[in-house]
């Protein structure tokens, strides 16, 4: 079984960098706390440091090892065995190192008859079994959260792809009813992109697309806008190619330019013009889409797009996205940055 095959899983990957680079500073801290809590006056307290940084480090390091090494054998079976397992790794990592330090440290043959080699060993898996139960069930519990966060999200990507404002709908097939009399060529090409909209919104298949592909939905859908607002709307599109192949959520900045559209350029009598400039800034691509507004304007409507859109990049993107919005006096701008390297074939 691949990794990227693997069911979701409670435990990190112990084979990423990352996670092992965690282990060895919760370690060294947890050694840190054991030298404060316990040396005392007479001793040396570098050398209690040292002896319980090689300790925990040891018995961590073995353990992560071995749970990369499982991780896919674990992630097939149910939580509470793979934790059980974990758990079992985690102490037998502790009664190696009790017997090779007893054996080798202290120059002493292992006799769990010897009261002091007895307890040593019974005090080790005990504050191994605690901070690693503590740990397994805090992993368990942020994978819950995660889970939780992912099905909210994915309800809400369902919810907003649902959604086409009725008032959308209806003005479109107004204009398009008005269009088979007068240009019927032109109302064809209208009918053809309001079905290719409501397709594209229908789909909840893909968790990320093409910027290109949305980007084709957001031109859709003004061209239809462009039919009923004639000269008031006009969009400028300042786009960089290299920045077409990375992946967005769906949905991700059509509702963007519908906001633009609705709380913007139909509000000014005199319509406007709706930026989109999309280019890398800092390895992240940045997606801007910028419109006019009444200085009076409050923009309310922006909310709930805006809070969806932030909540689901949270989610796929793990902190590395973002949005953000300027409100100016009459200029209203809505910002969104994503990894840059986030491409089909980084993802495959």
């Amino acid at each position: 079984m691949s990794k990227a095959n693997l069911p979701e899983f409670f435990l990190p990957d112990f084979c990423k960098v990352q996670s092992v680079f965690m282990v060895v500073l919760i370690g060294e801290l947890l050694a840190v706390i054991f030298t404060l809590l316990s040396a005392s006056p007479a001793q040396d307290g570098w050398q209690v440091l040292g002896l319980y940084s090689i300790s925990l480090q040891w018995v961590s390091l073995s353990s992560v090892g071995t749970l990369c090494l499982l991780r896919p054998s674990l992630a097939g079976l149910r939580d509470s065995y793979a934790g059980l397992i974990s758990l079992l790794i985690i102490l037998t990592a502790t009664f190696i190192y009790t017997f090779i330090t007893i054996r080798f440290y202290f120059g002493m043959y292992f006799d769990l008859s010897e009261p002091s080699q007895y307890i040593y060993l019974i005090r080790n898996l005990i504050i191994a079994g605690l901070i690693g139960s503590v740990l397994l069930r805090y992993f368990y519990l942020q994978q819950q959260y995660r889970h939780q966060i992912s099905l909210e999200s994915a309800a809400r990507l369902e919810a907003l792809q649902a959604r086409i404002r009725p008032h959308f709908l209806f003005n479109s097939m107004n204009v398009i009813a008005s269009l088979t009399r007068i240009d019927p060529k032109k109302a064809e090409t209208a009918i053809e992109d309001l079905s290719d909209l409501i397709r594209a919104t229908l789909n909840t298949q893909s968790e990320l697309i093409p910027l290109d592909n949305e980007l084709e939905n957001g031109k859709r859908y003004l061209g239809i806008e462009q039919l009923r607002l004639g000269e008031r709307l006009k969009i400028d599109w300042q786009i960089d190619p290299e920045c077409l192949s990375c992946l967005v959520p769906p949905l991700s900045v059509q509702p963007l330019l519908e906001n633009a559209v609705y709380h913007g350029i139909q509000m000014v009598p005199d319509g406007g013009v709706v930026t989109i400039r999309i280019e890398e800034v800092d390895k992240q691509v940045l997606i801007e889409v910028t419109n006019p507004k009444l200085e009076e304007s409050k923009h309310k409507g922006h909310g709930i797009a805006l809070n969806n859109i932030t909540q689901r990049l949270e989610v796929i993107f793990n902190g590395q996205a973002s949005l953000a919005q300027e409100n100016l006096n009459d200029i209203y701008r809505v910002s969104m940055r994503i990894p840059f390297n986030m491409t089909l074939d980084a993802s495959n």
